[in-house]
């Protein structure tokens, strides 16, 4: 089989090794500090290989990045929806959602967000490719509690979102700093879910 078949056919496997290899080393080295060799040492193939699969630095790093978000998308098509009336319930499912999504990506989000002024390139597949959709799903959950006459009329649905949306971010990203939180991932969620709800709620009788 000549080279350039393999190229057109590369093993399935092997592909995903150096991707899942890529996503490490670039969040422990940078984009900058990663090279293709240490990338091919960790994925224990020979960077020869690498080419062949990715033939640059830059599509293996925009592979990495496409992969997440696949992920990503599927899981949030696969969620079931969101309980009806049931404000806090769907809050609360969506704050764990959205937590696991960041804890997943959250080595390679903190590289690309320290490195960004130098690949302004992939600020739409981070913040729009992978923290928008989730950001969207939640705008949707709140507009239907409206309809459904469970929080104010005048709450502003995109920045509700975002406040939501960065007290999550800000938590995963404080637990994993030489300075964690003296309380548990659960109780700050559900402290969370329940002043963010008080805050939007529609008052009994109102």
């Amino acid at each position: 089989m000549s080279v350039s078949t393999l190229a057109k056919s590369p093993n399935p496997e092997t592909h995903q090794r150096i991707l899942t290899a890529a996503a490490c080393v670039f969040a422990r080295d940078g984009l900058q500090g990663a090279t293709t060799r240490e990338i091919a040492r960790e994925a224990d193939v020979h960077e020869v290989t690498l080419f062949r699969h990715f033939q640059t630095k830059e599509n293996l790093l925009k592979a990495v990045l496409q992969r997440a978000l696949n992920q990503q998308n599927e899981e949030l098509a696969t969620q079931p929806p969101f309980p009806p009336c049931d404000l806090r319930a769907g809050l609360m499912r969506h704050a764990i959602l959205y937590e696991n999504i960041l804890n997943r990506n959250l080595s390679l989000i903190r590289t690309l967000i320290g490195e960004i002024h130098r690949h302004q390139d992939h600020e739409t597949t981070v913040v729009r490719g992978i923290l928008l959709p989730v950001r969207e799903q939640l705008i949707v959950l709140l507009g239907t509690a409206r309809s459904d006459g469970v929080i104010r009329d005048d709450v502003d649905l995109p920045i509700a979102a975002d406040l939501l949306g960065a007290m999550i971010f800000t938590a995963v990203l404080r637990r994993s700093s030489p300075c964690p939180p003296d309380y548990s991932q659960d109780t700050y969620l559900k402290t969370c879910v329940d002043m963010f709800a008080r805050g939007i709620e529609k008052t009994r009788g109102a």
